[in-house]
């Protein structure tokens, strides 16, 4: 897995917060989004979240997967795997299938990990099932 999300990380970012970019508001996608700057809203996307060592996020993420090496001071609800590096610093509620810290990853917060699909703040599911849509549409 952390190879498959390596590769993914470095091909495939279809969304790139850059190191100098500050982004005050919701960041949705379909795809992966790769964060080296700072986001002050919730992102959201079916796919893969990349949050680079000294990238910051003030807000929720939920996402098909993530890799955290910067800070994240919001609630994680990732409906597949999780991976916190060495470098990551997470305030905040983390809600998962798959979860692996590293050394030196700092967390405070409740955990849960499941194996059922996760719910997101509005009520609805995050599939893992590949027939069906990550995300239910929103009404």
């Amino acid at each position: 897995m952390e190879k498959m999300l390596d590769e993914t990380l470095n091909e495939a970012a279809e969304t790139v917060v850059g190191p100098s970019v500050k982004i005050q508001g919701d960041l949705n996608s379909e795809g992966n989004i790769k964060i080296e700057g700072q986001v002050s809203g919730k992102v959201k996307t079916s796919q893969s979240v990349f949050v680079i060592p000294g990238a910051k996020i003030a807000a929720d993420v939920l996402a098909g997967n993530a890799v955290v090496g910067g800070e994240v001071q919001g609630n994680l609800k990732i409906s597949g795997h999780l991976i916190l590096q060495s470098t990551a610093k997470i305030i905040g509620d983390i809600n998962c299938a798959v979860l692996r810290v590293e050394d030196g990853a700092q967390f405070s917060g409740k955990c849960n990990m499941n194996t059922g699909p996760v719910v997101n703040g509005n009520g609805k599911k995050l599939n893992h099932d590949k027939n069906e849509p990550e995300l239910e549409p929103e009404e």
